[in-house]
């Protein structure tokens, strides 16, 4: 009986102990922040994503994903809410992205500001209200997935098109071609050669008959002269 005693109070130690560090826990860890929310909406690919995940402003922790749906009203976009800091600089110009922690692949949420348009003036930013829409954008790695995708069609469908160029029928049709360019070429060179032979008579011929034509020329003039007189 003794030793049973002992093991009961050894476990009922134990469990208060335990129970003690989660109430400390949970009291090191709670959130004392005033948080607000907001809804995150966008037609992205959110994998990876889950909720709990961390908020950040530039970087700097502000709150965490509540949850993660679709939109029932719009086919393929995709609702976040989440809860930040009321301190958050939360403005009409904020925007949300997909990011990923570093070597683990944590996803969360970045928030970033969006430059202000180009020529317009550098106005203050107006604060949104709590429960307003903000745009979830595509992240740069969905960006670059997109167009490595795109790139990888492209270079599929050129390789088809070089296939077809380089079939066997195209081959024969190329091989024909070139040996009709060699036999033109050819042709020419000896039309040219022949015509350099043949020019300079040509040539002679032709001064021969314009001295012909002066002459006779001078004789029908010494005529008409010997007519009038």
């Amino acid at each position: 009986m003794e030793n049973k005693s002992h093991a009961l109070a050894a476990g009922g130690f134990v469990l208060a102990l335990t129970a003690a560090l989660v109430s400390m826990a949970v009291w090191l860890t709670r959130d004392d922040r005033s948080l607000i929310n907001y809804e995150l909406a966008g037609a992205v690919n959110v994998s990876g994503l889950q909720p709990q995940a961390n908020v950040r402003f530039q970087g700097v922790p502000v709150g965490k994903v509540t949850s993660i749906k679709l939109d029932p009203t719009t086919r393929g976009l995709v609702l976040v809410n989440i809860t930040v800091d009321e301190h958050a600089p939360i403005s009409n110009r904020t925007f949300a992205t997909l990011a990923y922690q570093g070597v683990t692949g944590l996803t969360f949420i970045q928030l970033d500001d969006a430059a202000p348009a180009t020529g317009s003036p550098a106005a203050q930013p107006a604060r949104l209200p709590p429960n307003s829409r903000l745009a979830l954008k595509p992240s740069l790695m969905s960006k670059l997935t997109d167009r490595g995708e795109r790139l990888l069609e492209q270079l599929e469908q050129s390789t088809q098109r070089v296939n077809q160029l380089l079939s066997d029928n195209n081959q024969q049709a190329l091989v024909t071609t070139v040996t009709q360019i060699g036999q033109a070429a050819a042709e020419l060179k000896q039309l040219t050669a022949q015509t350099g032979r043949t020019l300079p008579g040509l040539m002679q011929s032709s001064r021969d008959t314009l001295d012909l034509v002066k002459a006779t020329s001078i004789r029908v003039g010494d005529s008409a002269d010997a007519a009038r007189t």
